[in-house]
């Protein structure tokens, strides 16, 4: 850990004034951030279909894919089933990261998914927190998890019901969330959604 912590506050000096993008992912200075979240959330008219994505925040178990869905459903253990699901513009099979979801400390507009990863033998806990959304069109999810003493990795997610955003519904986000904060376009990368298959 404390090789990492290292290579990330490097990474960090070096990448000062621009976008931090280390090992794939954003990571900025400073403790995550208190943001508001969507008010009266309704989980159950968020979770009744799938979500595509249409741009994100660079992600490490989402790197290389298109066509990327999140997918929410309940499950007879009491919790949620949450998947992120893909396309691998590597070969072409379909990626998926699978785990439990639970509502963080009981505030439904926050969800904690526990992701298992077989490489690491050990659970990925990612937080995800609905900022905003309208249930028809889009949502606005935003995770942050501390890493190290003075840094945190953040990953964000504009999801659309349909593959595509309205013009006016995006620029009604961009308008909130971006153009004046707190979240930063640069670093979005729009996600492929065209000719996708049918394997997900």
């Amino acid at each position: 850990m404390a090789n990492l912590c290292a290579f990330i506050s490097l990474a960090a000096f070096l990448a000062v004034g621009i976008p931090s993008l280390v090992m794939g992912q954003v990571v900025l200075p400073g403790e995550c951030p208190k943001y508001a979240t969507q008010a009266r959330f309704n989980p159950a008219q968020f979770i009744v279909s799938r979500w595509y994505e249409i741009s994100r925040y660079p992600s490490a178990f989402e790197d290389d894919t298109r066509c990327s869905v999140v997918d929410i459903k309940p499950s007879r253990q009491g919790a949620l089933k949450m998947s992120f699901k893909g396309i691998s513009t590597t070969d072409g099979g379909a990626t998926v990261a699978a785990g439990n979801a639970y509502f963080d400390y009981g505030e439904l507009s926050k969800f904690v998914v526990q992701i298992p990863v077989i490489s690491w033998n050990t659970t990925l806990p990612i937080r995800f927190w609905i900022i905003s959304t309208d249930y028809t069109n889009y949502a606005v999810a935003w995770s942050c998890n501390p890493l190290c003493t003075g840094f945190r990795q953040e990953q964000l997610w504009v999801l659309g019901k349909q593959t595509t955003l309205p013009a006016t519904v995006w620029e009604t986000v961009n308008s909130q969330f971006f153009a004046k904060g707190p979240f930063k376009a640069s670093n979005l990368i729009p996600v492929d959604q065209k000719d996708c298959p049918s394997i997900l």
